[in-house]
Formats: C-alpha cells, structure tokens, sequence
C-alpha cells in the first residue's frame, strides 16, 4: 500500500479509506497535503475493486482550511496555486468512478468546507460547524465554493453567509442538503464506512452512472440530460450485474454484483 506524509490510506475489500492527517492544525491543507491528496485519490482511482472512498480525517476537525502559515511558492500567485494544486484534487473527485463520502468529525472551514460539499456524498458531526470566513479577513471563497452554496441554499442566503464570514451549525447545512447523514463525533468515521459497505454491495455501473449524470446536469439542458439517462440506461442494461439483478429476483435471493 502506497504511503504519504500527510493523509492516511488503507483499503478493506471494496471500500478504501483516506485521512487528513495533520491533526495538530485542524488538518491545514499546505502544499505537501495538497500533494498527497491528489495522490492518494489518483491511486484509489485505479483500484478496480474500490467502489467507494471515505475521506475523513484525523483529530477533532476534518480541515480548517489553508494553512495560512505557508503562502504560495516564489513567483507563484494565489490563482495559479488554486488552479494547479487545488482544482486537481475536486476534478478528480467529480471524475473518479467511485462514490466519494466526506466523514467530518468536527470543524470544516475555508476550502475544507467547499471540499467536503464537493464529494458525492457525507456524513457529519451533530456538534460541527461549517465556517465561511474569508470576508472577515478580507477575501472571497474559493474551492467552488459559491457555485455549491448558491445551488444549495438559493442568492440570499449564500450572499448572507459569506458576506457576513459566517457559519453554519450541523444542523442547518443538513436541512439545506449541504451534508447528508449527522451523527455523534464519536460515530462519523463508523458510519460513513457502514454506508461505504452497504453502497459497496450495490451494482458499481449504475452508482457510476448515476455520479456523472449529476455532475453534469447542472451545465445541460433538460433535453440533453434526458438523452445522457437514454444512453446511460443503454449501459446499464446491457451489464452483467442487470442479469444478475433480474436473476437474483426470480430466485428470490440478494444479488451479488460483479461491476461487469
């Protein structure tokens, strides 16, 4: 198994499991971690029998956000170490086969925040809190993070949050549809791999599926978007696990789904 120096990696038949490990700042992203991130995501990529990634985290907090003690590299503008070290790791997320579920054990702010509204799926602590603070300190979000905030919680509401560099209990982002599960602290990483096993045991094709007709509908029209289901579902048909599927039925038994 492939280490790192700052995220945590290890894999249990379909499910593979990927921490943030720099408790000590709230798991800081700085250029290493940025790395080894990406890294790490590229590696369970090509793992043809990984279904489903959880990315937690070590310590109290999934991610505070940059670490703002390690500025961008000599000659290197902020944009650029956006573009170059950031947007890698959130295409690779949107373009992995595999369902990612965020597992947020406490606090996530900055571009922690806008990377745990980016995975596919997530599970979070019913004591956090999601912090947007960039304007207190004289900034704007980043990470895409106003593209999700505004799907999710409509103009107002984003303009207010940010504006104001406020944030948002556990709560309210799972009433928003920002989060999906809330659990004690103590339970996050437990039951976001449990629900990693159960999506695991689903059919891997039709997850997939599903993933990128998600992702892409936002930028489609209606009509586009009815067609990519028609060919998505063409696909799907067409698998060995929609045999298995209708056989298992006919037998009355759970099916056991290959991802051919």
């Amino acid at each position: 198994m492939q280490e790192f120096e700052t995220v945590l990696l290890s894999t249990e038949q379909h499910v593979a499991t990927i921490r943030l490990n720099r408790p000590e700042s709230l798991n800081a992203f700085t250029r290493q971690m940025r790395r080894d991130l990406h890294q790490a995501l590229l590696a369970v990529s090509r793992m043809p029998e990984i279904r489903v990634v959880v990315l937690g985290a070590e310590g109290r907090g999934f991610s505070s956000g940059a670490d703002l003690t390690e500025g961008p590299e000599a000659g290197q503008s902020v944009e650029r170490q956006l573009l170059d070290e950031y947007l890698p790791i959130f295409t690779q997320i949107a373009s992995m086969e595999q369902t990612v579920i965020a597992a947020v054990p406490g606090v996530v702010a900055g571009i922690g925040a806008a990377l745990c509204m980016h995975c596919d799926l997530s599970v979070m602590a019913d004591n956090a809190n999601m912090i947007m603070a960039f304007t207190n300190v004289a900034l704007v979000p980043d990470g895409g993070a106003s593209w999700n905030l505004l799907r999710n919680m409509g103009y107002q509401r984003a303009y207010a949050f940010i504006a104001e560099g406020g944030k948002l209990p556990a709560a309210e982002c799972q009433a928003l549809g920002l989060v999906n599960k809330l659990v004690p602290a103590e339970e996050v990483m437990s039951t976001a791999q449990a629900w990693a096993g159960q999506l695991s045991q689903r059919a891997p094709i039709a997850l997939q599926q599903v993933k990128q007709l998600l992702r892409n509908a936002g930028a489609q029209t209606f009509v586009e978007t009815f067609q990519a289901e028609a060919k998505a579902q063409n696909v799907c048909l067409g698998s060995a696990d929609a045999a298995e599927a209708i056989t298992a039925f006919m037998e009355k038994r759970q099916p056991v789904f290959s991802g051919k």
